[in-house]
């Protein structure tokens, strides 16, 4: 039976801990309400309005949890309220990849019995930790082993964008080397715009998770040790990301100087041509004039001399101007 069949109230899903069990709709309803016997996790649809009415009515949770959990457009952060942590982090939309506008909030609230968790869209880390625990490749014991292994899969999930995005920066690089850098720009153009929102809400993370690095509360059971890497690897991951924006500048300036050298030769060359073709110009002109006395006007060789001067006067002009480049 699928998570989504027990879509009650608001509720997605809600799985027991240690070992993982997805919850029948009974054991849901017993485990939604108040404090539960065994740790669990909760997840809710927040665009559901059964599940706002159940956080204020039936979660148990004191009222500036609610009110955090709730706020319209709260800001990325982390927090100690009551006897647990509340928490808003950005996360990627599970259509990240055809959207990459997609970027959305989910709101945890963490103690040593329960992970409450509320979106209002589907999102790609908690969709992963999902499937980790209904496949069995993930068995925390405590809610705070799965709140550390939520913290590291939210790092992966950015690092998959940093990896997919370095790899087009990789093979327009190669692109650019081997002399086809016409269309290139329009890719590494895409590449910076996709990659700033994902940057900014990365940074947003670790600043609001900086603090669980020296302090991770009692009431979570987690090693400590464990947040922290998770932390740092979200650190790695956003130099990784500075690196690949840095690569993308640097191969856009790449390309603007290429093109830079393209136009100088291009006008050069028309240079050159202008100059090769002003003693023609000035040569036809003269004889061009419609006033009597002209030489060679009734000269049977006449054409033939004229040609010649042109021909001559090019001459000159194309080894003077190739004697100044030298």
């Amino acid at each position: 039976m699928s998570a989504a069949a027990f879509d009650d109230g608001g509720l997605v899903w809600g799985y027991q801990l240690g070992p993982a069990r997805l919850l029948d709709a009974a054991a849901l309803k017993t485990q939604a309400a108040g404090a539960p016997e065994s740790p669990v996790w909760l997840h809710f649809n927040l665009a559901d309005v059964r599940a706002r009415r159940w956080l204020e009515e039936e979660s148990g949770l004191g009222a500036s949890i609610i009110e955090a959990l709730l706020e319209p457009e709260p800001r990325i952060r982390v927090q100690h309220l009551g006897t647990g942590l509340c928490a808003v982090l950005a996360d990627l939309h599970h259509d990240f990849d055809r959207n990459p506008e997609g970027i959305g909030q989910l709101r945890l609230f963490v103690d040593g019995r329960r992970m409450i968790s509320f979106r209002r869209h589907r999102l790609r880390t908690v969709d992963q930790v999902r499937r980790e625990l209904a496949s069995g490749a993930l068995a925390p014991s405590t809610v705070g082993e799965l709140f550390a292994v939520f913290l590291d899969r939210l790092g992966t999930t950015f690092g998959d964008v940093v990896a997919r995005l370095g790899d087009k920066v990789d093979d327009a690089e190669d692109e650019i080397l081997a002399g086809r850098y016409q269309t290139q720009g329009k890719v590494l153009g895409s590449v910076r715009r996709n990659l700033a929102r994902p940057r900014r809400h990365l940074n947003a993370n670790r600043a609001a998770l900086a603090p669980l690095r020296g302090h991770l509360p009692d009431v979570l059971e987690a090693d400590p040790s464990d947040v922290r890497q998770a932390v740092e690897r979200m650190d790695t991951i956003s130099q990784d990301m500075e690196l690949v924006q840095e690569r993308t500048r640097l191969l856009q300036e790449e390309i603007a100087g290429r093109q830079g050298e393209a136009t100088n030769r291009n006008l050069f060359l028309l240079s050159t041509v202008t100059a090769a073709l002003l003693p023609i110009t000035l040569i036809t002109g003269i004889f061009g004039m419609n006033v009597g006395g002209l030489p060679g006007v009734n000269h049977p060789h006449g054409f033939r001399w004229v040609m010649v001067s042109i021909l001559v006067t090019v001459a000159v002009a194309l080894a003077l101007l190739r004697r100044r480049r030298e």
